[in-house]
């Protein structure tokens, strides 16, 4: 019955020498037969466990009693799909006593647990993958929400400040457009539509992964020029290149030229994303730099970019099995050909333990990446996924201080132009029709006609005096606002000057706490060729770089604690964060009030006002 059973039986004597067992117990511990004699079957344990198995049986001879334990053999087990995990067994062993109590052998049992401890840990690993999805897609919300409100309160404001300017103008009865206005009613139109534009990168990575999840997105190739693809792609940043004052160049590799490519067949809208997504990451880290330069690279291939020996950055490989799409008839067939694109700044660069978080879902660089430059942690991602569904692979090449290479290829065929190259051009990537800005002009006429009373912000209808008693108020209160984002610290400092009050700015934690220490708050300002800085109010943004806004406010509140701040600092925590418990933190950490993002000017000068009459000094200034 021995032979048998499920279990590998054995009879040992005190010393580990096996004197029986079963072909089981073999195929289980992989023991060789001439070894199993000896006590040296202990070696085929796996060696983080041998202790473990050594104690066990020293406790069986020294107290006779009953053992069990569970321990690894050194060869893994394997299932027959391919499961592999080690070899775990259940270990019972039990002793036979002679007439005088002592220890006459032992008679034990190996049980084969492995698909049990493989089950569990399958489970350990989904349920551990679960919660890190749950955590991650909190994050994404968190963030995506952020970057979604936090243009918003820009948009709203400088609609507010056209409404209201065209409602004074039209008020005064004036018959001549002052110059200053259309240059503050441009500069706003400007604001807003770079805003807009934000919003809809954010939307689209969005909608992008829904149709990535559900298996939806398609490739749909056409007959298209690559350089064209290039030149449209670094049209759409004419205007941010020339606002972040940073140089744009575009290369041509010799290897186009060489090959003679011109017109090829491929998905010029899938092409132009990635495009899009690096050259706005490039952007982004770009900016705050003193050389500020992106350089954008076209080349061609017979062969993988990925192959050959030149290549510029080392790429990740494809993740799965894909099906070849330019063997379907919709590719042609014409001579398959690779098409590469590399984007180069001068950012800061990344680190090695940075690089390795790129193209994960909804990773950036490192967890303060999205406080310092914005993003959803998709794009990436995303850019990735759309390379490897055309055939092609993406890399990077960076350094820490030294700027950052982001290159990808994709799979096309050559072909021949089109008879009508205009109309096979995909509309997404065509220019707006003149006779829609015709349509647009035409308007005038109607615009004249509106009537903007109907539309202007409300104003206050009280006496001349008691407007006359506001505007010296305000003019006295001292508002710091503490943003990192320039766009809206532009906006808002603009908005609140022209509500009368005296404005200064910050753009983090650390710039803050600098002028509080400069500032009629502190027990010994720092002396400086200004006078103290007489503060009245603090618009304390939450994730900025350098120092966050919650960090700022436990230093503001224990400096006061610590008689370093002679009076409380007024702060009202200006947010995209609006769940909730995110507000409760905010005023945990001492912040007096929180306006969420979006928020028109009308909403926050009452608090602004309330809250500096709330915490006037006794010198009646209001600081």
């Amino acid at each position: 019955m021995a032979e048998f059973s499920p279990a590998g039986l054995f009879i040992a004597d005190s010393e580990g020498h096996i004197i029986y067992c079963n072909d089981t117990w073999y195929e289980i511990s992989r023991v060789p037969k001439d070894t199993a004699s000896t006590n040296r079957w202990i070696d085929a344990v796996k060696p983080e466990d041998q202790q473990l198995v050594v104690n066990l049986w020293s406790a069986l001879v020294s107290k006779t009693e009953a053992v069990t334990a569970e321990f690894r053999f050194k060869t893994p087990w394997e299932d027959k799909n391919g499961n592999r995990t080690d070899t775990w067994v259940l270990f019972s062993a039990y002793p036979e006593k002679n007439a005088q109590g002592t220890l006459k052998s032992v008679f034990g049992t190996i049980t084969n647990i492995s698909q049990q401890k493989w089950a569990e840990g399958f489970q350990k690993r989904k349920m551990e993958e679960a919660v890190e999805l749950k955590r991650q897609q909190e994050n994404f919300i968190d963030i995506t929400s952020h970057e979604m409100r936090n243009p918003l309160s820009a948009i709203l404001q400088c609609a507010d400040e056209i409404s209201s300017s065209l409602y004074d103008f039209r008020q005064s009865g004036s018959k001549t457009i002052d110059e200053e206005l259309v240059i503050s009613s441009i500069d706003a139109a400007q604001t807003i539509a770079l805003c807009a534009q934000h919003q809809k990168r954010i939307v689209d990575d969005v909608l992008t992964l829904s149709k990535l999840d559900s298996a939806m997105l398609l490739v749909t190739p056409v007959d298209v020029q690559p350089l064209t693809v290039v030149q449209r792609a670094l049209k759409m940043f004419e205007g941010e290149l020339q606002t972040a004052d940073i140089q744009m160049e575009f290369v041509v590799d010799d290897s186009f030229s060489r090959l003679g490519v011109d017109w090829v067949r491929l998905d010029p809208s899938r092409v132009l994303q990635v495009l899009i997504n690096l050259t706005t990451n490039a952007i982004k880290f770009t900016t705050t730099e003193s050389r500020r330069t992106i350089k954008v690279t076209i080349a061609a291939s017979k062969e993988k970019f990925s192959t050959l020996k030149n290549r510029l950055v080392n790429y990740f490989p494809t993740r799965s099995r894909r099906v070849d799409m330019t063997q379907s008839s919709d590719w042609g067939n014409g001579e398959e050909i690779y098409v590469g694109f590399a984007v180069q700044d001068t950012g800061r660069g990344l680190n090695e333990e940075e690089k390795k978080l790129l193209f994960l879902r909804f990773s950036q660089a490192s967890p303060r990446t999205h406080v310092q430059y914005g993003g959803s942690g998709l794009g990436l991602f995303i850019s990735r996924e759309l390379t490897e569904l055309q055939g092609g692979e993406i890399g990077v090449s960076s350094e820490a201080g030294k700027g950052s290479t982001f290159a990808f290829y994709v799979k096309a065929r050559r072909s021949s132009p089109p008879e009508d190259p205009v109309e096979q051009l995909p509309v997404s990537l065509s220019r707006a029709p003149s006779d829609a800005r015709n349509k647009a002009r035409n308007q005038e006429s109607l615009i004249k006609t509106k009537d903007f009373a109907a539309h202007a912000p409300s104003r206050p209808t009280s006496a001349a005096s008691t407007a006359s008693q506001r505007a010296n108020t305000r003019k006295e209160t001292v508002v710091l606002i503490v943003e990192d984002n320039l766009v809206n610290q532009k906006v808002l400092q603009k908005q609140l000057k022209n509500q009368g009050f005296t404005v200064h700015v910050a753009n983090h934690g650390g710039e803050c706490l600098e002028q509080l220490r400069h500032s009629t708050h502190a027990s010994s300002p720092q002396a400086s060729a200004s006078p103290p800085l007489e503060l009245s109010v603090v618009l304390m943004d939450q994730e900025m770089p350098v120092m966050d806004g919650l960090a700022c406010t436990r230093t503001i509140r224990e400096w006061e604690q610590k008689g370093r701040l002679v009076r409380h600092v007024p702060i009202i925590a200006v947010t995209a964060n609006a769940r909730a418990e995110q507000i409760a933190q905010l005023l945990a950490a001492g912040m007096d009030d929180v306006v969420s993002k979006p928020f028109r000017i009308p909403e926050l000068v009452p608090k602004i006002e309330e809250l500096a009459a709330r915490f006037k000094n006794e010198d009646g200034k209001g600081r």
